[in-house]
């Protein structure tokens, strides 16, 4: 396989006048691979006004796509059906044997080979466009000529990527994308350029405005995510300056009324006892709100925030706590970190206030069913406990309730059981979206 490699002096595409001429030098007999053959201005007049439309809206169906990767093949499939000629139209284009994008999405380090729908490059194809387009993309203004595999016609390598975008290393904020068009088999009587021009046109316009949506969407749901950061801030402020003041003050009192009323009624004990069990209780909940709403765990992995979790029972409680990770990284964002780290601090919780467990144990695994790839994260909680039956839970304890309504925030299956051996057990399971 002979490609020829290029960009325009600018690093943008299409290169009106040096990308459709080598388009021309690829169908040439008898010119060698490695010649540079001098640029000869003419005037390219437009495609057919079908066609434009056409491609005009294909262009838009490419920057509102979705998702590139399930969109694009369709397209591609539609433009290189127009390259070869449309049988109904009985007009006859260029020639062209193979059409894929080369692609790269924001912040990803390795480049896609995507097809024409119906088309599949040979792996050993698509491995070797992928090592071309990483070496060019190290220096975006490159032209060089690559030899490669037997039995694969030539073709020419495309830059659909503003070189500023791209960056000296390749390896911009913005994606990368390139266009090989391939050479057909058989030799082909002519090559009408100006449609292969408006082709890459199309496309370039199309991935670029498709780049810019998504960093649009990308930058919306960060603002979103940050107000509602500050909007929790704000809140925990206002907690701890006005209720958690009071709170204070109330479990102080309660204390002094629960001694005072040693020597009462038995009666007016058991109220005062209560009293201040419920100040204290209510007290603890609202410092957890207060620092779940400063708590921010940026790249760090679900293990670290359970680890974390883990060290500050361990200063609160003489239970011995182990934690058995056994997935080497797996990252959420700080909004379902939040609701996985309340529903375990709420599992311990009762494990070290009613449990009388002397041991706790914290598992986090990809869950499996047979042959297939891991598809669900599972997050167990096990005690040695006395164990409970939730069944006879009093309404008014309305933790378990809580952790059942976060679990469904999470899209997440939420279970209590007791195992054999006794204790309580807390399995929390959801869908792996990791990458």
């Amino acid at each position: 396989m002979a490609l020829s490699l290029g960009a325009s002096k600018t690093g943008k595409a299409p290169a009106s006048q040096g990308i459709a001429h080598r388009l021309d030098i690829q169908c040439a007999r008898g010119c060698p691979a490695d010649t540079e053959t001098p640029v000869r201005p003419a005037a390219i007049p437009p495609p057919d006004l079908r066609d434009r439309h056409h491609l005009d809206a294909i262009t838009l169906r490419i920057a509102t796509c979705a998702d590139l990767e399930e969109a694009l093949p369709s397209v591609l499939r539609e433009l290189l059906d127009m390259l070869n000629g449309c049988p109904e139209s009985g007009t006859a284009h260029s020639a062209t044997g193979e059409l894929c994008v080369v692609h790269r999405a924001p912040g990803q380090a390795t480049n896609t080979v995507i097809s024409p729908a119906g088309i599949a490059l040979s792996a050993a194809a698509r491995q070797r466009l992928q090592e071309v387009v990483r070496d060019i993309g190290r220096d975006p203004g490159a032209r060089q000529q690559a030899s490669g595999i037997a039995g694969t016609p030539g073709g020419v390598l495309i830059a659909l990527t503003d070189a500023a975008d791209r960056g000296e290393t390749g390896r911009g904020a913005t994606g990368d994308d390139w266009l090989w068009l391939g050479e057909p088999a058989a030799p082909a009587p002519s090559r009408e350029t100006p449609l292969a021009h408006a082709v890459i046109d199309a496309l370039s316009r199309g991935l670029a405005l498709q780049q810019q949506q998504a960093r649009h969407a990308e930058d919306r749901q960060a603002a979103v995510a940050q107000a509602l950061k500050n909007e929790r801030r704000q809140l925990a402020a206002e907690l701890h300056d006005t209720l958690a003041q009071e709170l204070s003050y109330l479990q102080m009192q309660s204390a002094r009324l629960t001694r005072a009323a040693h020597h009462a009624p038995q009666e007016v004990q058991a109220l005062a006892e209560e009293v201040h069990t419920q100040a204290r209780r209510t007290f603890r909940q609202t410092r957890e709100l207060i620092n779940g709403a400063h708590a921010t765990w940026g790249d760090a992995p679900l293990a670290c925030v359970l680890e974390a979790l883990i060290e500050e029972f361990e200063t609160r409680s003489s239970m011995v706590f182990e934690l058995d990770n056994r997935i080497q990284s797996l990252h959420l964002p700080d909004a379902q970190s939040l609701q996985v780290m309340f529903i375990a601090r709420e599992a311990m919780t009762n494990s070290v206030r009613h449990a009388r467990a002397t041991h706790l144990r914290l598992q986090l695994l990809y869950q499996s069913s047979g042959p297939q790839p891991a598809a669900r994260v599972l997050l167990t909680i096990e005690d040695n406990g006395c164990g409970f039956d939730p069944a006879e839970i009093p309404a008014a304890h309305f933790g378990l309730g809580i952790m059942q309504d976060r679990a469904r925030h999470l899209g997440a299956e939420f279970a209590i059981t007791q195992p054999r051996q006794g204790g309580t057990r807390v399995t929390l399971s959801w869908e792996r979206r990791d990458t």
